[in-house]
């Protein structure tokens, strides 16, 4: 069983193992929406944001590779995706046509980084010489809508390969409580080092306002501080003998709103 401890709200924690492992493992994929509610049948806009500063956007996803769909109890619906090059985003918009919860669901397909002798190259490893590490990075993110009322619909599982799911529901959560979240690997609880922070918090690149790990049932608890946008965050690293790379790294994100 790993550990799990907490730290303090005040003390910062800063990955720098992200800044280290290359281009394409250093920004965060977020689906920020600009609000977490809206009546019934409104149109809610929304943005994808490449960020180490949360959740400011510094650099557009290849849209392309990027896929959000909107999942509810009575959706399960591909939703549109625009370039915005004055805020380095991708734009879209949902409608919610029930009251309940619903999840924005993000795939950030994967991408074959190589590390060289000549620098980062975006390519498989058996296209290149002198290579020194070769990874494929993927990512995922959910976000929950509550419209009107919160229901159980946050407990979804959309079936990402790692996924974070909530065990309690972030719709009722009051400041300095616990928030418990499940992390998922291949639909199999995970062991693993959780991160969370909140919009504004720091300015200062993947910085975190909380940390702490799963338990044996993967299961993590979170402490709220503070109201605004949330985001928990996971990663987790398959070493993979394959002709195109070595190892297969995956992230996950959940953004919450907690008013």
């Amino acid at each position: 069983m790993m550990k799990r401890f907490t730290l303090v709200i005040a003390f910062t924690v800063t990955i720098f193992s992200m800044i280290l492992a290359g281009p394409a493992l250093a920004h965060e994929f977020i689906l920020k929406p600009v609000q977490f509610n809206a009546p019934v049948g409104h149109q809610l806009p929304f943005s994808i944001v490449s960020a180490h500063v949360f959740m400011i956007s510094e650099e557009m996803e290849p849209i392309d590779q990027v896929e959000v769909q909107l999942m509810g109890a009575d959706i399960q619906k591909k939703v549109a995706l625009k370039p915005n090059n004055m805020l380095l985003t991708l734009d879209g918009k949902v409608e919610i046509s029930k009251e309940g919860s619903s999840i924005l669901c993000g795939h950030r397909k994967g991408i074959i980084w190589t590390k060289t002798t000549k620098g980062w190259k975006q390519a498989s490893k058996k296209a290149l010489t002198g290579v020194i590490s070769s990874g494929k990075y993927e990512k995922f993110c959910k976000t929950l809508i509550i419209n009107g009322k919160s229901d159980d619909g946050f407990k979804r599982i959309v079936g990402h390969k790692l996924e974070i799911v909530p065990v309690d529901d972030p719709g009722k959560v009051q400041m300095n409580e616990d928030l418990a979240f499940k992390v998922l690997f291949d639909d199999n609880p995970l062991t693993t080092e959780v991160f969370a922070s909140y919009d504004g918090f720091s300015s200062n690149p993947n910085t975190y306002a909380y940390y702490t790990e799963t338990n044996e049932k993967g299961i993590a608890k979170v402490k709220i501080t503070q109201r605004g946008t949330w985001m928990v965050r996971v990663q987790h690293k398959v070493d993979k003998s394959a002709d195109d790379f070595d190892t297969h790294v995956m992230r996950a994100i959940f953004v919450f709103g907690v008013s």
